[in-house]
C-alpha cells in the first residue's frame, strides 16, 4: 500500500492533482481506522433494519416513477448541472430523484440548489438525505431499498456526481433493462483478477458493472444479507459487491450504449482504493463469502 500511495502521489503531482489526492489519502486513512469502520457498520445496519426518512424537497414521490439515485460527496458545484441534466431527460417515465449527501458540510448548498430549481422537466420529485456518517456508495442501495418500501418495484437507476449524461441516458438504460438485469455504461469482463479485465461492447455479457450510470432490478436489495454480509473492511467497494451479488444470483449483466463523460474525477474516492479493490476481488473468488 505504501508503494502504491507513493506512485499515485507522484503521478498526481505530474498532472496537477497533488492537493486533491492528498485530501483523498487523508480520507482513506480515516476510513481504514477501526472507529470509522465501526461507525460505518453501525450506520448501514441501522438504516437497512429501520429504513431511511428522506426529506421531500420537491414534488411527491410516486411508486410508478423511476428512482434515480445519486450519491453526493465532495462536488457541491455539480448539483445544478446534475439536476438540469435529469430534468432534461427524454424519458418515457417520470423520475423519482433520490439524493444522498455523504458530506453534511454541503447540506445548505444542496438544499438551496434544489429549492432554486424552476424547470423540473422530467423530475417528478426529489428526496434528500444528508448523512452524518460517510457511508460511501452503499448508500445508493439503501435509497433503492427505501423506494421498494414505498411500493416501487422493477428497476432503479444509479448516477455519480462526477458524470455528465445525455438527454437519452434514462431511455437508453430502460431499453436495455429486463427483470433480473444489472446493466450499465462502465462495464467489464474480469478474467480471474480485478486488473485482468476487458471492456465489453454494448449488449455483450459481463461480470462487473460500475454503479455510476447503471440500471438494476431493485430485487437486488430485497435480501437483508446484501447489507449485513458486506465486510466493513470493503464497505466502500459497493461496485464490486453489487456485481458479485448479481452474478451469484445468475442475473444478466451487460453494457449499455449511452453517452456519459467524467468531470471533476480527480476528487473520486476510488483513486485511493486500488489495492483494496484487488484484495476484495480475491476475497470474493473464495467459496462461501455470502452468508
Amino acid at each position: 500500500m505504501i508503494a502504491f500511495r507513493s506512485t499515485a502521489v507522484r503521478a498526481a503531482q505530474r498532472v496537477g492533482l497533488g492537493p486533491a489526492l492528498h485530501r483523498s489519502l487523508l480520507w482513506l486513512r480515516g476510513l481504514t481506522s477501526t472507529p470509522a469502520r465501526l461507525r460505518w457498520r453501525s450506520a448501514v445496519d441501522r438504516f437497512a433494519r429501520r429504513g431511511i426518512s428522506p426529506a421531500i424537497l420537491h414534488g411527491t414521490p410516486d411508486p410508478g416513477a423511476l428512482p434515480v439515485v445519486v450519491c453526493l460527496w465532495n462536488r457541491p458545484s455539480r448539483i445544478r448541472d446534475l439536476l438540469s441534466q435529469l430534468a432534461g431527460q427524454e424519458a418515457p417515465v417520470p423520475l423519482r430523484v433520490m439524493l444522498w449527501n455523504n458530506q453534511p458540510t454541503n447540506d445548505a448548498h444542496y438544499r438551496a440548489a434544489i429549492s432554486a430549481l424552476t424547470d423540473a422537466g422530467a423530475i417528478a420529485s426529489i428526496e434528500y438525505v444528508s448523512s452524518p456518517t460517510n457511508l460511501g456508495g452503499i448508500a445508493r442501495f439503501l435509497a433503492a431499498r427505501h423506494a421498494r418500501s414505498t411500493g416501487q418495484s422493477g428497476p432503479f437507476v444509479m448516477l455519480d456526481d462526477d458524470q455528465d449524461i445525455s438527454p437519452t441516458f434514462v431511455a437508453d438504460l430502460l431499453a436495455a433493462y429486463a427483470p433480473h438485469t444489472y446493466a450499465g455504461w462502465w462495464v467489464w469482463r474480469m478474467d480471474g483478477s480485478y486488473w485482468a479485465r476487458t471492456e465489453v461492447q454494448p449488449g455483450e455479457p459481463a461480470n462487473y458493472v460500475g454503479t455510476g450510470g447503471s440500471i438494476c432490478d431493485s430485487e437486488l436489495v430485497a435480501d437483508d444479507r446484501f447489507f449485513s454480509s458486506l465486510p466493513y473492511r470493503y464497505g466502500f467497494l459497493e461496485d464490486i459487491w453489487a456485481s458479485a451479488w448479481a452474478q451469484r444470483l445468475g442475473w444478466r449483466m451487460t453494457k449499455v450504449d449511452t453517452d456519459i463523460s467524467f468531470v471533476m474525477s480527480e476528487l473520486d474516492q476510488a483513486h485511493t482504493l486500488a489495492d483494496l479493490k484487488r484484495e476484495f476481488f480475491d476475497y470474493l473468488a473464495r467459496p462461501g463469502w455470502a452468508r
